[in-house]
């Protein structure tokens, strides 16, 4: 499972950088993203910091969070959360429905990325004000 999360990750990098629509996310407003992702995510999706508890799409907490215990970038996580709201998989084999791609659009979306790397698996995440820049 771990091997496919991180095969998967790798793939949705190298395809994000190597398409140039989508630029890579190194700020966003926190405070603004959770609130775009309870309304515009959440129903789809569970993260426990937003107290959501979609089903159709993956859970946040559990995607992100063997990264997070790897090391991974936060920057790497956001631009991976950023190139999935670009192009997330539509149709999707498991019958359910996909995801709408653009769902936010510019810096609405790079918020939701910056707020998802910041905050999945982390419960009781506390979010800066304001603009908050990512670092590697």
């Amino acid at each position: 499972m771990r091997a496919a999360i991180l095969t998967l990750l790798a793939a949705t990098v190298v395809i994000v950088a190597g398409c140039g629509a989508v630029s890579r996310v190194s700020q966003g407003d926190p405070t603004n993203g959770k609130a775009l992702f309870k309304t515009k995510c959440g129903a789809c999706h569970t993260m426990a910091n937003a107290q959501t508890a979609g089903t159709i799409g993956p859970n946040l907490d559990d995607a992100f969070g063997p990264d997070k215990d790897q090391g991974f970038h936060l920057t790497t996580i956001a631009d991976v959360v950023r190139g999935q709201i670009a192009y997330p998989d539509t149709k999707p084999s498991t019958g359910s429905p996909g995801m709408t791609a653009n769902l936010a659009h510019g810096q609405d979306a790079k918020d939701i990325a910056v707020y998802v790397a910041l905050c999945s698996a982390e419960p009781n995440c506390k979010i800066p004000p304001g603009t908050y820049k990512l670092s590697n």
